[in-house]
């Protein structure tokens, strides 16, 4: 037995060895994780976190505030970061951190949209992905903390965005569009093209509730507009659109399309939803993300075996 787990080992560090000579100049990519951290509740950077390693990005963490649970439960202590932020951006400067990927969720306020986009100056190079996820509400209605000044600034956010992650909501408020409770396709449609008018490269408008079905709508700017649809299986819940904007962020860095990402984080998240059904937890528990995070693990096996890497 322990014969045979020594032969396993040394195989699969040699496998290392040669998938490493077979790709000179190869490094493990960096993303910047500028989220909340919440103690309870499987959202935000406690969600990102788990989600980018097992896809073999090195997650740099900008923590926003500290909560000790998400706002979804009766009550919560949060300790805002916000005059912290610029300190902590100058010793990653110090230490001439390069980055691959710059992601951001919750911010809860103006001021804190202008430190992103202060860090965005320090960090960002030509070939940086950024993503924004612009969390300001959801079931058409704007979150308690989002003023019209928040607004205006996600706005300005929204011009340096590589890839813009609004759901409906949030494209509805970003557009200054009505909210309604059905909304053709072409409507949304025309909110995406004037997202990447905005400045955003590439658009996801996600969750979108068709009938029995989920979808995602998806453009790159001066390109045809797509749509993944599936089965709806669950209820979305707290956590959701952050497992979404991992897996995409990940799959993009491995240079998927963003159709393919879209997808493949879509995929996940509706598996994340169905075991958490099943588990009957509670809402305020989140997704229990943790009993299918394997999957992403075996698609990185698959494409190793094919490529030497994810």
């Amino acid at each position: 037995m322990e014969e045979n787990r020594n032969r396993n080992e040394k195989q699969a560090s040699q496998k290392a060895d040669q998938s490493a000579e077979n790709r000179p100049g190869m490094h493990q990519k960096k993303a910047a994780l500028i989220n909340d951290l919440s103690g309870l509740g499987r959202c935000s950077l406690s969600v990102q976190l788990p989600v980018l390693s097992v896809m073999q990005i090195e997650c740099l963490l900008l923590p926003t505030c500290v909560l000790s649970n998400h706002t979804g439960y009766p009550s919560f202590y949060l300790r805002d970061l916000t005059e912290d932020l610029d300190l902590m951006m100058e010793e990653w400067k110090k230490q001439k951190v390069e980055i691959d990927a710059i992601v951001t969720g919750f911010l809860s306020s103006e001021k804190q949209i202008h430190h992103v986009l202060h860090f965005l100056d320090l960090f960002q190079k030509p070939d940086t992905l950024v993503v924004v996820d612009p969390v300001m509400g959801d079931h058409g209605k704007a979150y308690p903390t989002i003023t019209p000044a928040l607004q205006k600034a996600m706005r300005t956010l929204t011009d340096r965005a590589d890839v813009l992650l609004p759901n409906l909501t949030e494209a509805c408020l970003l557009t200054d569009t009505e909210w309604k409770e059905h909304f053709l396709r072409t409507e949304i449609e025309a909110m995406a093209i004037q997202l990447t008018e905005m400045g955003a490269r590439k658009v996801v408008i996600s969750g979108i509730e068709e009938g029995q079905n989920i979808c995602d709508c998806t453009l790159e700017k001066g390109s045809q507009v797509h749509w993944i649809e599936s089965k709806k299986s669950a209820q979305m819940r707290s956590g959701t659109g952050d497992l979404f904007c991992a897996v995409l962020t990940g799959a993009l860095l491995h240079e998927k399309s963003l159709e393919q990402a879209a997808r493949m984080a879509g995929d996940f998240v509706r598996k994340a939803l169905e075991v958490t059904k099943k588990l009957h937890v509670p809402d305020e528990e989140g997704t229990a993300f943790e009993m299918v995070l394997c999957d992403l693990c075996w698609q990185c096996e698959a494409k190793g075996q094919e490529e030497g890497g994810f």
